[in-house]
């Protein structure tokens, strides 16, 4: 008897199991190749993830091996300012070891860096960068026959020296930083905080620097890692959710008799200031906490913290050439007393000089943010251009209409407020002042001040902290006009 006739004599239940089995064995290969498949297709999309995004943060990462074996080839590449100077550079020491130099000692210490104990700031995010060289190719293989190292491409960054150099000297022996911003490119044209280190000493004074005693932090980037109460500054924000909120804010009044609330929980106008009757630009210029207070008592918390939030507040900030640490704003089960508090940029409000730059540089660029950045361009020993950044948008954070009348605001705070120093005919300022108390039961305060100043086209926006100093007015906004002042 055939197969044929075989099959066709197989009991009907016999012929039940084989097609189950068949089915079964689809079901599987089905199962494995759908997981194939899902593999491959994760695989590649990590791989276009990592070579479209994450591929400086592997090669630049101190733990990979492969920049040691890339250092015995090239010879790293410089890092340059805005105009060309030279801010780090390897040279030769008299036995023959390269070392990294500084030829500005601490100006650059915490925005450039250290390539030694941990690198830090840019020589840690373009590493890999300044270790691949971007010469001729017929000229490379040349150099790699004799034994010669290849010069490794430089880092032009947006740093400007001369404001870098003012910066610091304003800030003088005060702990602070101080950060300088082009709001219509995103430029970080100065970035300077103090106290600071020298890194051509690191290795005599490395022991002195991380001393547990030591509270001077010296190590420590200030502009981004330094978390500060803002203070007054702050009221840019209240400002705006209220505005957003109440569409007629504009008829807004207050009576100020000097504090709001009572007994401990009372919040007092600086220096116990009775300010009066006043309208909404008056209580902004003037810096009437009472005011706010009252404002922020009524305002939506959940609109407030997303407007918080499209300026990076409980957020990293999009710039990865520096160590950071996220500004907090968080209200939503706060009490009254707290929310108050808030408003007035005090309580458990917290910010880094970086972050609080972003408000004033998105009002002066008619409501857009722009991503701010720290590298111009790679270019190689020759000066050839490898890459070129280009000023990129976040987001449209605010409307026209908003920006207008948050520059208004700021600009009354120069003519008739907290920051009549800036007033001058060189160029149009504007800005907010804040005394930022951070001591429970103190009177002592961090000196706040953010602002800018326009002329013609030109634009720029400022962020300065001066740790304990007093008033906004008295400390900030006097750096804040010598750098305007160098700038225009």
């Amino acid at each position: 008897m055939n197969k044929k006739k075989q099959k066709k004599n197989l009991p009907k239940e016999n012929l039940e199991i084989d097609k189950k089995k068949h089915k079964r064995m689809n079901r599987e290969m089905a199962t494995v190749t759908y997981l194939v498949m899902f593999l491959f297709v994760f695989m590649a999309g990590y791989v276009i993830w990592f070579l479209s995004g994450d591929t400086d943060r592997i090669l630049n990462n101190a733990y990979n091996g492969r920049q040691d074996l890339m250092a015995e080839r090239v010879k790293k590449g410089s890092i340059l300012s805005d105009s060309g100077a030279v801010l780090a550079k390897t040279q030769k020491t008299g036995s023959g070891n390269e070392v990294r130099y500084y030829p500005y000692d601490g100006l650059f210490a915490h925005v450039v860096g250290r390539a030694t104990h941990g690198k830090t700031g840019l020589e840690a995010s373009e590493s890999y960068t300044m270790l691949t060289s971007g010469i001729n190719q017929m000229t490379a293989l040349l150099n790699e026959l004799r034994g010669k190292k290849n010069p490794g491409n430089d880092v032009v960054t947006t740093l400007n020296l001369k404001l870098s150099q003012v910066a610091n000297d304003a800030l003088g022996s005060r702990r602070g930083a101080v950060v300088v911003m082009e709001p219509d490119t995103g430029k970080i044209v100065c970035m300077v905080s103090k106290p600071t280190y020298n890194p051509n000493q690191l290795e005599a004074n490395w022991e002195k620097l991380t001393q547990a005693s030591s509270d001077d932090s010296s190590l420590y980037n200030r502009a981004t890692q330094g978390l500060y109460p803002p203070g007054s500054t702050f009221k840019l924000y209240t400002l705006l959710e209220y505005m957003r909120e109440n569409k007629d804010y504009d008829k807004f009044t207050y009576r100020c008799t000097g504090k709001i609330g009572t007994g401990d929980g009372s919040i007092r106008c600086y220096g116990n200031e009775v300010h009066g009757s006043i309208d909404l630009r008056e209580a902004f210029a003037e810096s009437c906490n009472a005011a706010f207070a009252q404002i922020g008592s009524g305002l939506d918390s959940k609109s407030w913290t997303k407007l918080c939030q499209q300026f990076y507040y409980n957020t990293t900030l999009p710039i990865k050439e520096l160590e950071q640490k996220s500004s907090s704003f968080s209200i939503e089960k706060s009490s009254t007393g707290d929310i108050m508090q808030a408003a007035i940029g005090q309580g458990t409000v917290l910010t880094t000089p970086l972050q609080n730059i972003f408000l004033v540089s998105a009002a002066l660029n008619d409501g857009i943010l722009m991503k701010p950045y720290l590298v111009d361009r790679i270019q190689t020993s020759e000066g050839d251009v490898v890459t070129q950044n280009e000023p990129a948008q976040v987001s449209q954070v605010m409307s026209e209409e908003e920006a207008d009348v948050l520059k208004k605001y700021m600009r009354e705070t120069v003519l008739s407020g907290t920051a009549t120093a800036l007033s001058t005919g060189e160029y149009k300022a504007g800005g907010k002042t804040g005394s930022a108390q951070y001591k429970a039961g103190s009177s002592e305060s961090h000196a706040w001040f953010v602002g800018y100043a326009t002329k013609g086209r030109k634009k720029l926006a400022v962020s300065i902290v001066v740790e304990g100093a007093g008033t906004g007015s008295a400390y900030a906004v006097p750096i804040a006009r010598k750098i305007f002042d160098t700038w225009f």
